[in-house]
Parts: C-alpha cells; structure tokens; sequence
C-alpha cells in the first residue's frame, strides 16, 4: 500500500479532479508516492513526473531550522518503483529538483504541478518560476506545507505568469494559472 507523509490528501484529490488540463504533470518530493498516486488517479495525466533524490541527504528542509540529515533510504525508491508499476505513465527521476531543471530546461508544458521538495523559500520559488516558465492557461501548482516558508512573496512572484491563489487548507494551498 503506498503511503503518505503528510495531511490534506483530500485537497489534492479534489483540485486534481477539477483540473481542466491533463497532459503533463510533476511532483517535486515524492517520497514514498502518495501524492503522486492521487494525481494519477484523479487528473489521469498522460505523463507523470516524480523528482526525488533520495539518499541520506544533508540539508536544511526549512527557513529557520539547521541541516539535518534525512532518511530517503535506497529502499524507499525500490518499494516505490514497486508500487508505483502499474502506473506506465509514470517516470521517477532519481535527482535533485536543481538537477532536473538544469538537465531538462525544454521540458513542459506542464498542467499539474505538486511542490513536495525542498521547504525553503528560496527553493521553492526557483522551483516555481521555473515551472510557471513552463505553464500554460488552466495549470495548477499545489504547495505543500506552505505556512513554513515565505508564500506571499511566492504567491506575488508567479503573478508575473498570472497565477492566483483559488483555494488554501491548512497545510496546502493551489494556485491557478488564469
């Protein structure tokens, strides 16, 4: 059974259903794959995209907390290919979110994107513009844990693209490209 690590899975059931576009969609921190298991089964995109690492890296995970090392285990990504095989339309790729847009600048459009990462501000906004670089009308962002970095100057940032907030709970909120 796959797992999950955080709250609100019902938040993302439902604004993955209401999703309006379908073709491309991405999880940054997929982990042990829950997130993205809900967005297959309720955006039923053609192509999905997990980024994750895994390994016990070092890193600061927020704002205003030290490094730490996390507990990715090789183990954790095997159980999740496993789980996630039925799945033909997903593709893990086994690196970090900078490693990914580095390598794979010319990728997109994409239609769903759940921000899952890293938590710090500066992380997640790189992150974000560079998938609203690759957005189009309809695209929707879902970030995770957002009370814990700075989402208002996140929020103003991807603006720029015409993205604004359409609903928030407590943990998650979803922005909408206009």
């Amino acid at each position: 059974m796959i797992q999950g690590d955080s709250v609100e899975y019902e938040l993302l059931t439902k604004w993955a259903k209401e999703c309006k576009v379908n073709n491309l969609s991405c999880e940054i921190g997929v982990r042990e794959g829950l997130g993205s298991k809900i967005i297959l089964d309720n955006l039923k995109p053609n192509k999905h995209l997990g980024i994750d690492p895994y390994g016990n890296l070092n890193y600061q995970h927020y704002d205003h907390t030290g490094a730490y090392q996390c507990d990715y285990t090789e183990s954790m990504r095997v159980q999740l290919l496993k789980d996630m095989s039925d799945y033909e339309n997903f593709d893990l790729f086994h690196m970090t979110d900078i490693d990914f847009m580095n390598r794979f600048y010319d990728a997109g459009p994409f239609d769903f994107v759940h921000f899952d990462g890293p938590h710090m501000t500066r992380d997640v906004m790189r992150e974000a513009i560079w998938f609203a670089d690759r957005s189009n009308k309809g695209t929707r962002f879902v970030f995770d844990d957002y009370k814990k970095y700075n989402m208002p100057k996140i929020i103003d940032m991807v603006g720029y693209w015409n993205f604004r907030v359409m609903e928030s709970g407590e943990n998650k909120i979803l922005l909408e490209r206009q």
